[in-house]
């Protein structure tokens, strides 16, 4: 099994082109191995856009900040 990229998150063009891939009538493994991702990544994508109608990331997302803006 080969190892998967160590990227943080795919861009929202690339998670809009895997949606389009789907909605094309491929495989979420087929399309993980194509972008180098897991199978897991494509589902959440996948899952966002059924949920969202959108296929981006909303911002901020993630951890809080610790510290103040300041």
């Amino acid at each position: 099994m080969s190892t998967m990229s160590q990227r943080s998150h795919l861009t929202d063009s690339e998670a809009w082109r895997v949606v389009g891939r789907l909605e094309g009538g491929q495989t979420q493994a087929e399309i993980a191995q194509a972008i180098g991702v897991s199978q897991s990544v494509i589902s959440r994508i996948w899952n966002r856009f059924l949920e969202t109608g959108s296929a981006g990331r909303r911002p901020g997302q993630g951890r809080r900040r610790a510290t103040t803006p300041n």
